[in-house]
């Protein structure tokens, strides 16, 4: 028996050693194909929550602690597949921590974008998880530019009509930079181009149920980009100020009365339009 199993370890030694090259370094291991993922929490009633993958460990401490009218920031890579996930109450209280918001599984493509919509009403059982599919390459505004889009996460406003126009405008009904009309619940509208404000405006969004006419509200959120240092090697922030970004205006609910997103110290923004950042600008 000893003898017939030499020449088995002998070709055991051999295949290890095809495995390297000739200085005995293993060269780097590809980079795996990966989905690209953002949240967003819209949901009036929970305030703070989690956003976990339960099958595998994923490094997305951004998907933590998201408050009410938050996200996690751009997009991070994650393992693509049928992932199971669940969301679950922030608090530094072991029981409630342990709620599940949230419990079911999502289907990721490879080289795909997605933003994660959490919205809705969990008291009644009326939240859910949207998984929108992104486009595969944003636009390039026209130079001095910005390109906005709309998404409806408010079921309690319906379908939507929104005025644009700059922060300094008396009435955006009558004079807008541009307009989205029949924006729906749960959907994104077209991009549309807008110049970039100037150093001391902003932009404002007017908001009213369709074929309405008159906004229930105006909101001007506060998200000016910012300018990369002289010789940095990363580009700018983007914002309304910077020509070149390319920008989703998500309509969120309003909070529902005595519930922890109620409180300001859960939400991330007053403002009911929250702007979110889809690209990054180049140095």
């Amino acid at each position: 028996m000893r003898f017939k199993m030499i020449p088995v370890l002998g070709l055991v030694v051999l295949g290890a050693s095809a495995c390297k090259n000739d200085s005995g370094v293993t060269g780097p291991k590809p980079i795996p194909p990966a989905a690209l993922i953002r949240f967003v929490n819209a949901t009036v009633d929970t305030g703070i929550v989690d956003f976990r993958f339960i099958d595998k460990v994923e490094n997305l401490p951004t998907f933590l602690g998201v408050k009410f009218r938050g996200s996690s920031g751009g997009y991070q890579r994650v393992q693509p597949g049928s992932r199971p996930v669940r969301i679950f109450v922030n608090s530094s209280n072991p029981v409630e921590a342990q709620k599940r918001l949230v419990d079911t599984t999502i289907t990721l493509a490879a080289d795909t974008r997605y933003t994660l919509v959490y919205m809705g009403q969990a008291r009644g059982n009326n939240d859910r998880l949207l998984v929108l599919t992104d486009p595969a390459t944003f636009p390039t505004p026209a130079a001095g530019n910005i390109a906005v889009r709309m998404f409806n996460a408010d079921p309690a406003l319906g379908s939507a009509d929104v005025w644009v126009a700059r922060s300094d405008t008396t009435n955006p009904v009558t004079k807008p930079a541009t307009t989205f009309t029949g924006v729906a619940v749960q959907s994104y509208s077209p991009y549309k181009e807008v110049p970039a404000a100037s150093s001391t405006t902003l932009y404002k969004f007017a908001v009213a149920p369709s074929g309405a006419g008159t906004p229930s509200y105006t909101d001007t959120p506060n998200v000016p980009g910012a300018a990369a240092p002289a010789g940095a090697s990363y580009g700018p922030q983007p914002g309304v100020r910077i020509a070149g970004s390319v920008l989703t205006a998500v309509i969120s609910g309003t909070p529902t009365a005595g519930s922890p997103a109620a409180s300001t110290a859960n939400q991330a923004t007053s403002t009911r339009v929250v702007l979110l950042s889809d690209k990054l600008l180049n140095p």
